[in-house]
């Protein structure tokens, strides 16, 4: 589901309260054009604000810029975004991973930067497929329609399911590293698979 809301994190665990106290005396919400704002502590233990309405994107990145020139290197802010996860297939051969991209972040009307690619799978009879990571909504705007046209050819798009909470340290599901209380250290394995030797995007499994 497409969030309804736009979130700005402050990474600084244990000292929310003197913080958001300095930020609320500080930075005039008025200004930039919203009233009111929802907290919350994410799964990573940072401390999420969410701001509603149609505006919320613009009025989440002025936030955040505001809480940068209070809070200094105090805190480390951050726009987090929900992404979705796409498989494009039957690439043509000559289609690379930045070309990809770029159609992607295109059709979805979001920008190159927000766009990851895995490395292109060449299965045995030379059928091309390309795991991307994009922003939710170009994800699903993308997904709609069922194909993109990249390049001169038009190329088949699968929305992937969400993925469960995994921890990178452990590699077990329903937390996150920074809660992870596991004494196994599989950060060195495939996060996919789990197997060591080899990194997720380069997994065959």
């Amino acid at each position: 589901r497409v969030p309804n809301t736009a979130a700005v994190t402050t990474a600084e665990r244990g000292q929310y309260k003197d913080l958001l106290a300095e930020a609320k005396r500080k930075i005039d919400l008025t200004r930039i054009g919203t009233e009111k704002i929802k907290t919350r502590v994410g799964a990573t233990g940072a401390l999420v604000l969410e701001i509603p309405g149609e505006e919320r994107s613009k009025q989440a990145d002025l936030l955040a810029d505001k809480l940068k020139e209070v809070l200094t290197d105090r805190a480390k802010i951050s726009r987090p975004q929900k992404m979705g996860e796409l498989r494009l297939k039957g690439l043509e051969i000559s289609t690379s991973e930045s070309e990809a991209a770029e159609a992607v972040a295109k059709v979805g009307g979001c920008q190159v930067g927000e766009v990851k690619t895995g490395r292109m799978r060449v299965a045995w009879n030379n059928y091309r497929t390309l795991w991307v990571q994009c922003p939710l909504a170009a994800a699903k705007k993308i997904a709609e329609t069922g194909n993109i046209k990249i390049g001169w050819t038009q190329t088949k798009v699968e929305l992937l399911q969400a993925r469960a909470l995994q921890c990178f340290k452990c590699l077990e599901r329903g937390h996150v590293q920074i809660n992870c209380k596991s004494s196994n250290d599989r950060r060195a394995n495939c996060y996919r698979c789990g197997e060591p030797g080899h990194l997720a995007r380069d997994c065959s499994s």
